[in-house]
């Protein structure tokens, strides 16, 4: 195993938090089964408690194990457009993660994060690397100017590169009928 990735791993099974490339913005993460990761990121954030955050799965093998999902749920999210995330029903995720025993999963197409999940077998919180209500990180270097004191609750941060994107994947609630797209 490469050893950065060796060393992330070590990190998020030891409630560490993470800074890390997705398909859309920098990720602040953690697994998203860990209670102490993921107050380490409210902290960091300043994130009042009781929102749910994006968690990122592997396949829908994994979406399955953490998520109540129908057929015609996973028909939708098989058609949907690039990179979504889907509001259902959780499972066997920290209520940390959750609001209202919901929270928004996607099958990461991201290169790396599909790399980690050759390694990790958990879903994992993926948070835009921000403060709670600013603009999105678009240097991982930068963390330590943005976050200030909290910065220190991060154990890794990966730059692959700087991220020119603004805005997140769209979220789309199927736990109702119809579906509907709470953000675009």
């Amino acid at each position: 195993m490469n050893p950065i990735f060796q060393k992330i791993i070590q990190i998020l099974n030891g409630g560490g938090v993470i800074i890390f490339p997705t398909e859309t913005l920098s990720g602040l993460g953690c697994d998203a089964t860990n209670p102490q990761a993921l107050l380490k990121i409210y902290a960091i954030k300043n994130r009042e408690f009781g929102k749910a955050f994006p968690i990122l799965v592997k396949d829908f093998k994994m979406l399955s194990e953490y998520a109540i999902l129908s057929a015609e749920q996973k028909k939708a999210i098989s058609a949907a457009k690039k990179p979504t995330n889907f509001v259902l029903k959780a499972k066997n995720i920290s209520p940390l993660a959750t609001k209202n025993h919901t929270a928004a999963f996607r099958i990461s197409s991201g290169s790396w994060v599909k790399k980690l999940f050759h390694f990790f077998d958990k879903p994992i919180v993926a948070t835009s690397a921000n403060l709670s209500g600013q603009k999105p990180l678009s240097d991982s270097r930068q963390y330590r100017e943005v976050f200030g004191s909290k910065a220190e609750l991060i154990d890794a941060a990966i730059f692959t590169g700087v991220n020119r994107k603004r805005s997140g994947s769209r979220i789309v609630d199927l736990t109702s009928r119809p579906y509907k797209v709470i953000r675009k």
